[in-house]
């Protein structure tokens, strides 16, 4: 591998470190936008309502973008392991 092509390599992987780093800080805002369009919950309910009524899905949904938002963090870690001379 040339040095260009590691340069080119650390720019892409850059970018997608901070297009990781923006999922993780307004990420979690993508499935509560989904949540209030989609009119539900439209209030948040505690253990034994909430198995019956939908705002499980709300936090469902939100560590699932937390999930993904680890993954993304490892996937970086090992590309850039996997670059280093």
């Amino acid at each position: 591998m040339t040095m260009t092509d590691r340069k080119e390599i650390n720019q892409r992987i850059a970018l997608f470190e901070r297009a990781t780093a923006l999922f993780g800080r307004f990420g979690s805002l993508i499935p509560t936008v989904i949540a209030f369009l989609n009119k539900w919950p439209s209030e948040v309910e505690l253990y034994p309502h909430w198995q019956v009524g939908e705002s499980w899905k709300l936090f469902l949904s939100l560590y699932l973008y937390w999930f993904a938002w680890l993954a993304l963090g490892r996937a970086i870690s090992f590309a850039k392991g996997s670059v280093e001379p």
